[in-house]
Order: structure tokens, then C-alpha cells, then sequence
């Protein structure tokens, strides 16, 4: 038994006299029902915030008016308590595709009908299946199954759009993916916008389904060439008998691949182990500069957070009008993660971050999203963006690059070209068959 699964049963499970006593007490199948799906619902918000291993069972108990015991009422340990979570999210999005493919209208009526049914204000969040890899064997097969099915029922939806009319003719796969990563960012993201008051979400929902039908440029012949490659940003090969450049360039290789792995399988579906066996060194070795895998996922923030900056820069200083500002950031943005420089993702767990590092990169990513308003606010000046809601639109660029890792396979032949194309066509121009 590994150290961590030994961890979660030691801490998790209750004792055999626990379970008699919530055998005991357990409450009617009516009233069990209720509490279990409040008790999903709790944990969804929890792990968004937390990432799985680090939610609070009692903080979700409490949420709920439960005991920490009475959560063994529903659920076995916490492994059970993720994949019930994420089943749950699979079946509710399965829902709604359901729902939308039933509601009439042409393609892209379906999917503003999907859209505004995933992400309907009144509900609440569903968990975001960033950590997939934290379930085992046939529960982790279960839900990767259950989320296929769902992304291909997005596709067919796409397929049917193009194929009435409605729909310019796109790569759906990329298009699909895209929405699920819009839909996905959609409730995360109001722990990093400044300003995410009682009314984000709904202006959200509208400014996303707005973009998906019209994109964000006044020409809808608008074609985007980016002005600098993403190459620039990978760090300069250090001189060999430079010690300070060196060990920065150690770190620098440790901190990409670690943000690597952590991006493809989520904070808690890898240990410290896994990563540094990928990287061919010794755990010892690690902790020559890092403290504990908190400060990894802090420093790979930091990381992220600095590529993030300097693309800011680049975007600001090369882009001739508004528009070209926010399509410059947005494609190095996707091709950072498509080329491998893989700034770590913001999708789950930022609440998690020890407290002063949060409030330290909250603080700079609240002034990155500043900047991107002010492209729009440039744009919408000089005419190049169209009229729209561009403070609700400027924070959804994120969920298409932070999405990538999760479904984008490494050395895939759309990477150079084909992914930024689809990606950026969707943002200038929205699906819609003009």
C-alpha cells in the first residue's frame, strides 16, 4: 500500500464501530436521497476550489448541515466521494446535451441551448474534471468513458450544424473540446476575477453564447497572423561554466515538468515520486531546492504567472489595434501549451495555495485581467472588436488554453498551425454561417 492510500484509509475511513453507529442512525431512503445529492453538490464546489486531496471532508459536511461521520452515510471514503462526484458531473452534462439535442432548431441553436443549460446561473457548479487520474482502475475507465461519450455527443451536435447550414465548417473535435474548456473555466474563474459579483455568471453565460454564434471581431473576414512565435519564451541553453545560469536552468526544466504532468493529470493524480522519476533524478536531489510538493505547485505557479506576464508584453507591444492585442496574448497563450513550455493550469485547486502566495498571484493575475479589459476597451474604441460584453468576454480565452492539457496529446501534427487557427476562428469569427 502506497504512503498516500495508506494516508486516505488511516484518515478517511471510519472505524468499524462508526459504521455500526451510522448503520444505527442512517435516515429514511427519501431523506437520504436528498442529503446524498446535497452532499455531491457540496463537494463539487469543494474540489473545484481545493483540488481532491486537499478539500476539507468536515468543510463539506458542514456546508450541508452533516457531520464529518455522516458523510459515511453516503459515501465509503473520499476515492468513492470523487468518483460519485464526477459521475455526477458526466450524468448532468450528458443531461443537458440531452436536452439541448431534444429542444429543436438547427445546430447552433442546440448549442446555445447546451451552453446556457450548463452554465444556468441558478444552478450550481458542477465539479470540473481536472483530476481524473486521482481514480484508479475501473473508476477512472468509468468516468474517461463517461466524459468521451459526452464530447462526442458535442461533436455529432457541431456535425449536425455544419451539415444544416448553421454552422461554418470547422474541426469539430478542437471546436467541441474548446466549449467544454468555456463551460469548464466559466464557474473557476470567479475565484481569479476581480469584480465576480452576484451577476458574472448569467452576463457570462450570455457573452459566451453570443461569442460561440459571432465571434468577437467587426470584420467578420478578420484574419489573425501572429506577429512572434512562441519559441522566444522557452528559457536560452545557459553557458556550461555558468554555475548561477546552470542551477537556474535546473529549476527552470524541474518547474516545466512538473507543470507538465500536473497540467495532463491534475495536482493530486501524481506524487512527488512519479515526478522525479520522469525528470531521472532522486527525490533528494528535489529537495535540494524545493521544500514539499506545496512549494512545487506554488513555484510552478509562479512560473505560469510570469510566462503569462511576458506574453502580456509581447501581445501589448505588437499588436497594431485592440483586437490584435487580445489574439496576440490568446494565441501564444494556446501555443504555450501546445509547444510544451506548459505554464501550469489555474482549472482547480487555487484555493488550496498557501495564503500569502495566493494573495500574491491573485494580486498579478487581477492585473493581467486589467490589461486583457483594456485591449478590449482599445478595441471597442477603434473599432476593431464589435459591440459586446468584453469585460464578461475577456476571462473566457482562458478556459481554451487551460483545457488543452486535458485532451491535446503531445506531438499531435494540429499543434503548429491547425489548433491556434480553430481556436482563434472561433473567438474572431464564433461558428455562426455567415
Amino acid at each position: 500500500m502506497s504512503s498516500r492510500q495508506s494516508e486516505r484509509r488511516s484518515v478517511l475511513q471510519p472505524s468499524a464501530k462508526a459504521h455500526q453507529q451510522n448503520a444505527i442512525a442512517a435516515p429514511p431512503r427519501a431523506d437520504r436521497d436528498t442529503r446524498r445529492e446535497a452532499l455531491l453538490e457540496a463537494a463539487a464546489a469543494e474540489f473545484n476550489a481545493r483540488g481532491v486531496s486537499r478539500a476539507s471532508v468536515s468543510a463539506i459536511a458542514k456546508a450541508k448541515g452533516l457531520t464529518r461521520a455522516a458523510v459515511y452515510y453516503y459515501v465509503r471514503d473520499r476515492d468513492d466521494l470523487v468518483f460519485q462526484v464526477y459521475r455526477k458531473s458526466c450524468e448532468i452534462m450528458a443531461g443537458d446535451l440531452d436536452t439541448a439535442s431534444s429542444a429543436g432548431g438547427d445546430g447552433l441553436a442546440k448549442i446555445s441551448a447546451f451552453i446556457r443549460l450548463s452554465l444556468d446561473p441558478r444552478r450550481a457548479p458542477v465539479a470540473v474534471l481536472t483530476e481524473i487520474d486521482y481514480l484508479k482502475g475501473e473508476a477512472r475507465e468509468a468516468i474517461n468513458q463517461a466524459h468521451a461519450r459526452n464530447v462526442e455527443q458535442l461533436r455529432a451536435m457541431i456535425r449536425e450544424g455544419a451539415a444544416d447550414g448553421s454552422l461554418r465548417p470547422c474541426d469539430d473535435e478542437i471546436v467541441a473540446q474548446t466549449l467544454f474548456g468555456l463551460i469548464a473555466w466559466t464557474p473557476v474563474s470567479e475565484d481569479w476575477v476581480e469584480g465576480a459579483d452576484s451577476s458574472y455568471r448569467a452576463r457570462t453565460v450570455e457573452a459566451l453564447v453570443d461569442l460561440v454564434a459571432n465571434g468577437e471581431a467587426a470584420d467578420p473576414a478578420f484574419v489573425f497572423t501572429p506577429p512572434i512565435s512562441i519559441a522566444g519564451f522557452f528559457p536560452a541553453a545557459p553557458k556550461p561554466f555558468d554555475r548561477v545560469a546552470v542551477a537556474e536552468a535546473k529549476v527552470e526544466h524541474l518547474l516545466m515538468t512538473a507543470s507538465q504532468v500536473f497540467n495532463r493529470r491534475g495536482l493530486d493524480g501524481v506524487s512527488l515520486e512519479e515526478i522525479v522519476a520522469g525528470l531521472g533524478a532522486t527525490k533528494g536531489a528535489l529537495y535540494h531546492y524545493l521544500e514539499n510538493k506545496t512549494d512545487l505547485v506554488v513555484r510552478c505557479q509562479e512560473r505560469a504567472t510570469d510566462i503569462y506576464e511576458r506574453i502580456a508584453e509581447a501581445a501589448d507591444r505588437l499588436g497594431r489595434d485592440g483586437l490584435e492585442k487580445a489574439f496576440t496574448g490568446l494565441y501564444l497563450l494556446v501555443q504555450a501549451q501546445a509547444s510544451g513550455l506548459s505554464p501550469l493550469i489555474q482549472m482547480d485547486g487555487s484555493q488550496a495555495l498557501p495564503e500569502r502566495a495566493r494573495k500574491a498571484l491573485m494580486k498579478r493575475n487581477r492585473a493581467l485581467q486589467q490589461r486583457y479589459e483594456g485591449f478590449g476597451e482599445l478595441g471597442l474604441r477603434d473599432g476593431s472588436f464589435r459591440s459586446l460584453d468584453y469585460a464578461a468576454v475577456s476571462q473566457l480565452g482562458a478556459g481554451a488554453f487551460e483545457w488543452l492539457p486535458k485532451w491535446f496529446e503531445p506531438g499531435d501534427p494540429r499543434a503548429a498551425e491547425a489548433l491556434t487557427r480553430e481556436i482563434i476562428d472561433l473567438f474572431a469569427r464564433g461558428l455562426r454561417r455567415r
